[in-house]
């Protein structure tokens, strides 16, 4: 059922959606999240979650879900082949270079499909007594005011709810109604592709393909074969697989597709296909991240080529900074000026991770430029034959040349006041309030708790030893860390100015 008010209204109950979902939960914040599909993500999608976002969903108590959730894949290679089951081109070695950790929660990143992820967030933000989670429920007018939002819901059946609340997040997909709705336009290009192929298929399936792939372990497998170009992405081994391949012309190809997934996987196994659908990949940011009280996320706000995995990442991250300054905001302990910093923050991370996802995907090309073209799997496999020494050595510079995206993080948002260094995922930063981290935490303490009283905002102090017991640090020196982790003040010093330079700081930031 739709409530007639909430304090935030969630349009799209996606990773985003349900994650800003939680984070208002936890801070006492109503909320209510519509979702015009009637569940959870079926098929797979987004795959890749990386060590920052994977700390947010820890901190929401989500760690052992998603580990019992996570694949029994070991994260060895990305391997690039003519056919699955033929010649194998060259591989890039993705195994942890720090001393290779195996909890997932230690590695660089994880491979959880979105469809598994999502029931997990949906179960966990419907579980909070603040929210209310609806399925099948698509908002298809909103407006607002100076002091509320006013949206109408349409649920399957066709009836229609108005709903009011006082702020609006919008992290309803790449094609965002709500963002439409808003005016707001994206920057950037699209549809892209393989040279002039704008659009791909999507094929899910399932095959018993442990016996070509247990020695070259991993999620990625790219097929050069030219009459099956693509990618195979391994969701669960055995169980979950991701064919993507461009498409010229999508009615026509759809009938060849079957045999097109034979010809890539060139094994004597036969695929079942489970679903199939179409993507357009993006290149894009929102000119906008807020208009008034309406606030866009996930991909309503970027939409990236897959390279890199960075989209739901960046989405996560987009909540993780927007929800306490929602929270901080709407209780009157913060001016409007932090709700402006979620675009001035948020915005640059996510053009840097358009722009690092688009350099990906053409960086790509260098590998089977060293190739070249051929115009046959025939003709394909005797080139890699006829390769000299030199072109070897080459093609594999080529495809080490590929680890940084694969490893890399992306932009994280950097705040528009305090030095900006997110704090290492380890460090518990309570995103209830302000953390204070010490070397002497006696005195901070004592600082700390005046300076709260006369800001009004939670600072909860730690010690250093906590969190790095080896490092010998002067006993006055101190730094504090936003809700969301990201370091805004730092000290060397313990003295009549600590508590006034603090209290200035946190003014600064809320915008008083």
């Amino acid at each position: 059922m739709i409530p007639e008010e909430t304090t935030v209204l969630i349009v799209g109950g996606g990773p985003s959606g349900l994650v800003a979902s939680q984070l208002l939960s936890r801070l006492g914040v109503s909320n209510v999240v519509v979702e015009r599909r009637a569940g959870t993500q079926k098929a797979p999608a987004a795959h890749v979650i990386r060590q920052r976002p994977l700390s947010v969903l820890a901190e929401l108590g989500l760690e052992q879900e998603i580990r019992d959730a996570i694949p029994p894949l070991e994260m060895e290679f990305i391997t690039w082949v003519s056919t699955l089951g033929g010649p194998e081109i060259g591989r890039l070695d993705i195994r942890d270079r720090k001393g290779g950790a195996k909890d997932p929660f230690e590695s660089a990143w994880v491979n959880l499909s979105q469809n598994l992820l999502e029931p997990i967030l949906a179960r966990a933000a419907s579980r909070a007594s603040a929210a209310e989670v609806v399925f099948g429920a698509e908002c298809v007018e909103i407006d607002q005011d100076a002091e509320a939002v006013s949206a109408v819901v349409r649920l399957a059946d066709g009836s229609e709810h108005r709903i009011r609340s006082r702020w609006a997040i919008a992290a309803d997909g790449a094609g965002s109604p709500t963002r439409s709705m808003l005016g707001v336009e994206m920057v950037g290009t699209g549809p892209l592709g393989f040279g002039p192929l704008g659009k791909f298929f999507m094929v899910h399936f399932k095959a018993p393909l442990s016996p070509w792939t247990k020695d070259r372990s991993g999620p990625l497998y790219w097929i050069l074969n030219p009459e099956s170009l693509g990618t195979i992405i391994v969701h669960a081994p055995d169980e979950s697989y991701v064919y993507m391949t461009p498409t010229a012309n999508e009615e026509e190809d759809a009938a060849h597709i079957p045999a097109r997934l034979a010809a890539a996987l060139g094994v004597p196994v036969e695929a079942e296909i489970i679903s199939m659908a179409t993507w357009v990949p993006f290149n894009q940011v929102a000119e906008r991240y807020r208009v008034g009280r309406a606030f866009f996320a996930g991909d309503a706000a970027h939409r990236f080529p897959p390279t890199g995995g960075l989209g739901l990442n960046t989405g996560i991250l987009d909540v993780y900074n927007l929800v306490w300054k929602l929270a901080l905001v709407d209780a009157g302990l913060a001016g409007e000026g932090l709700l402006d910093s979620y675009e001035l923050e948020c915005r640059p991370a996510a053009v840097a991770n358009a722009d690092q996802s688009f350099g990906n995907l053409t960086s790509m090309s260098s590998i089977t430029n060293v190739i070249g073209a051929q115009p046959s799997l025939e003709a394909l496999e005797q080139r890699l034959a006829d390769m000299t020494q030199d072109e070897r050595t080459e093609l594999q510079s080529m495809i080490d040349g590929q680890r940084s995206h694969f490893e890399s993080e992306g932009s994280y948002p950097a705040p528009v006041c305090g030095p900006g260094a997110p704090a290492a995922v380890h460090w518990r930063c309570g995103y209830d309030g302000f953390t204070l981290f010490a070397v002497e935490e006696g005195p901070w303490r004592a600082i700390a708790k005046d300076v709260s009283s006369k800001v009004g905002v939670a600072i909860g102090v730690d010690s250093f030893a906590t969190h790095d017991a080896g490092t010998q640090l002067d006993p006055a020196v101190a730094f504090v860390t936003r809700p969301d982790g990201v370091v805004v003040w730092r000290s060397d010093r313990l003295d009549a100015t600590s508590a006034p330079s603090l209290e200035s700081m946190l003014r600064s930031v809320l915008d008083r």
